[in-house]
């Protein structure tokens, strides 16, 4: 019964360790501290892209290929329950917590982000606009302030701003298109 248990309990870490993955090494990290705080050991703790933990039928922790003891063992099943059951309530609530503003977030300022690009594309074609139109009709004043002096105000200052928002969005639109299909 107890080998089952084990097993189980696993099989539980490594979905805990994906799903926090999934989110962000930082938050991986965090619930890999939690583990550390519950079960008295210390694990080497670094930005690896792959990471494995588990629990051993003598009650030791292999972490990355990796074995490590608890600093007060672990007595019996009973003890790894009490631990484990501390450690998935905490687990829950980061992950629970985690996964709230991961999605919301993130969503909102990349929509917020496209309205901005939209609205600046928009500005740039009536700036255009308006000197060609001021062009057409002789007026060459309208036409140079508009064109060259407007933009060479404006330009300088913003450019590295919108890059850095066009990137963004083009970043952004590339994932909602790998999503649809």
């Amino acid at each position: 019964m107890s080998t089952k248990r084990l097993n189980e309990i696993n099989k539980e870490l490594k979905v805990y360790i994906n799903e926090s993955g999934f989110i962000s090494n930082k938050c991986r990290n965090k619930l890999l501290k939690i583990f550390e705080e519950e079960f008295n050991v210390k694990l080497d703790l670094d930005n690896y892209k792959n990471v494995d933990l588990s629990i051993k039928d003598d009650f030791k922790i292999i972490y990355r290929d990796d074995l490590y003891e608890s600093n007060n063992k672990i007595k019996d099943i009973a003890d790894l329950e009490e631990r484990y059951a501390r450690f998935k309530e905490k687990a829950d609530k980061l992950l629970s917590r985690k996964e709230i503003d991961f999605k919301t977030k993130s969503n909102m300022n990349n929509v917020t982000n496209l309205v901005i690009v939209i609205c600046i594309i928009g500005l740039m074609i009536a700036t255009f606009i308006i000197g060609v139109t001021a062009l057409i009709n002789g007026n060459y004043f309208d036409c140079l302030w508009f064109i060259i002096i407007a933009s060479w105000i404006v330009t300088p200052s913003l450019k590295q701003k919108v890059l850095d928002r066009f990137a963004q969005a083009k970043r952004y639109l590339k994932g909602l298109i790998k999503k649809v299909k």
